[in-house]
This record gives structure tokens, C-alpha cells and sequence, in this order.
């Protein structure tokens, strides 16, 4: 959790409490994903939820509450590569959609999520606490995408903490592969949990 919360507060304009992150994190630890070096030291996060909404004929929604990648790690594919690794997870649970906030003037995050098939739904004048606006972005899936929603994810999310996974359970993803190349010079792999 620590890791978590030093990663977003340095990285993020958006101040947040230590009960968001708890929020998340215990009630969908499946849908936060950390990035670290063999090192151990982590370079990026994505957290994100998956919940019906009342929108129609409640929707399957799935939000991507945050994400946070080091400035030193930026521009490698990282963002890219938690996003991807998020969605699938989504989809793979039954999110019909999947929606964001990002500042207006973040024009690298913006591009990110057009190429990944995001649009702009709305404009949300003033929305962060720093006075600046955002857009709000959709990612409709596909119906031929879609996955029978689990009866458990149909009620709400657990209530208590919930153990992450273990180190054994985390993918090595090496950084040969072009959507992979987010390694410095000394690092051969990272690791995604």
C-alpha cells in the first residue's frame, strides 16, 4: 500500500486520503496493479475499480482511478502496458465499459487513451481540487469482447481487508518485445503484480 500511495503522490497532481487508496485496493485488489524493477523499487501503479452503474440497464462498468508512472520511466510503454494489463483484467470480469478522468491539458495522457480506443465523453469544468478542468473518457467494449459478468462481482464488493497476491503470482514480462522496452540500462525485466 505504501508503495502505492508514494508512487501517486509524487507523480499526481490530486491530493487524495489514505481511505481512497484503502477503498480500492481492499475492494478490488485484483484491478491494482503495481510495476517494479528486479530491484523492488516500484515505477509504476494503476488502480482501478468494476462495479455496475446506473446508467440504462446498469451497466458493467469498470474506472480507472488512478495511474502513476515515475518520471524517469516515462515515455518507455509503461502507462501502456498497466492500462493494457487493466483492461484485460476488466473485460475478463465483464465490464461492458470502462471510464476515466484526466486533466484537460495533459495532452500525453490523452493521446495514450485515444490510441488504446478511449473517447472523450464530456468536459468537466474546474473538476480537480487545483482548479483545472478534465475530460472524461469511455472505452465502450465490444459486445463480441464481452464475458459473462461472475455472479459475485453482480452484488457489491467484499467488505474487510483482502490479502494481495503473493511474488509467485506476478507475470516477468522481459523487455525485448517493443511493447515491453520500459527497462533502464542495468534492469532486464518488470514485473508486474
Amino acid at each position: 500500500m505504501h508503495a502505492i500511495i508514494n508512487l501517486i503522490e509524487k507523480e499526481l497532481s490530486e491530493p487524495y486520503i489514505v481511505y481512497t487508496y484503502r477503498y480500492f485496493v481492499n475492494q478490488w485488489p485484483s484491478l491494482c496493479f503495481l510495476a517494479y524493477t528486479p530491484t523492488h523499487e516500484a515505477v509504476g501503479v494503476i488502480v482501478c475499480k468494476l462495479d455496475r452503474h446506473l446508467k440504462g440497464s446498469r451497466l458493467m462498468r469498470g474506472y480507472i482511478a488512478m495511474i502513476s508512472v515515475k518520471q524517469e520511466y516515462r515515455g518507455k510503454g509503461l502507462a501502456k502496458r498497466l492500462v493494457k494489463r487493466a483492461l484485460e483484467e476488466m473485460v475478463g470480469m465483464g465490464a461492458q465499459e470502462v471510464v476515466l478522468e484526466t486533466e484537460a491539458d495533459n495532452v500525453a495522457a490523452l493521446a495514450l487513451y485515444e490510441r488504446l480506443g478511449f473517447i472523450r465523453e464530456k468536459r468537466l469544468h474546474r473538476f480537480y481540487l487545483n482548479g483545472k478542468s478534465s475530460f472524461r473518457l469511455v472505452l465502450p467494449i465490444p459486445e463480441k469482447m464481452q464475458r459473462p459478468i461472475p455472479p459475485e462481482l453482480d452484488a457489491p464488493p467484499p467488505i474487510g481487508l483482502v490479502q494481495p497476491p503473493s511474488l509467485s503470482q506476478t507475470s516477468t514480462l522481459p523487455t525485448n518485445s517493443p511493447d515491453n522496452s520500459i527497462a533502464s540500462q542495468t534492469d532486464t525485466h518488470i514485473h508486474i503484480l
